[in-house]
């Protein structure tokens, strides 16, 4: 019987010293994971900032109220609907910096009012972008036009790393980034 006592003991010894031992684990996994979250959402919220301050105030509203977020590899999309979208934006970036951008035209760009712009209102867009997205005060000039966007309805400049900026000038929107690679 002293014997049985003892070996319940010692099990039940073990065991405990096992799941305290386990506890600080699993608290520094959920930790670990619930730092992993608040960055995520933190980037999310920048992103969703950055927005605000160089897009149009109905792309901002459309993308709060319906906002669907994913991320494959390096690449984050934030849509207003994850099957059937009418407005997309893809961030690219590449060791944390972004790389590319584009509003993907669907639909909802459609339904902006028109806001025909100078070139000098367009390139204010574009700067306002760098500064936002790239942190850099960039020195824009006009050049040749992307291909497909060789019409009046837009105008694409160049900074002075060669990087390439678009912008819709009937809507005032920034429609795609490009890093020179």
């Amino acid at each position: 019987m002293k014997k049985l006592l003892l070996v319940l003991l010692v099990v039940c010894l073990s065991g405990c010293t096992q799941t305290i031992q386990n506890d600080p684990l699993k608290n520094s996994q959920s930790i670990k994971q619930d730092d992993k979250q608040k960055v995520v959402e933190a980037g999310k919220k920048q992103l969703m900032d950055g927005i605000k301050q160089t897009m149009p105030e109905e792309i901002y509203q459309e993308l709060t109220n319906k906002k669907v977020v994913y991320e494959i590899d390096d690449i984050i999309t934030i849509g207003n609907d994850q099957n059937n979208p009418t407005l997309r934006l893809d961030f690219a970036y590449q060791n944390g910096q972004l790389v590319q951008f584009v509003n993907k035209e669907y639909g909802f760009l459609d339904t902006l009012p028109t806001r025909m712009t100078s070139e000098q209102q367009a390139k204010e867009t574009a700067k306002t972008f760098a500064k936002v997205f790239l942190n850099q005060d960039v020195k824009l000039q006009k050049t040749t036009a992307l291909s497909g966007y060789d019409t009046d309805q837009y105008i694409t400049f160049k900074d002075e790393n060669h990087h390439t900026y678009l912008v819709a000038l009937n809507i005032n929107v920034l429609l795609k980034y490009n890093e020179n690679s």
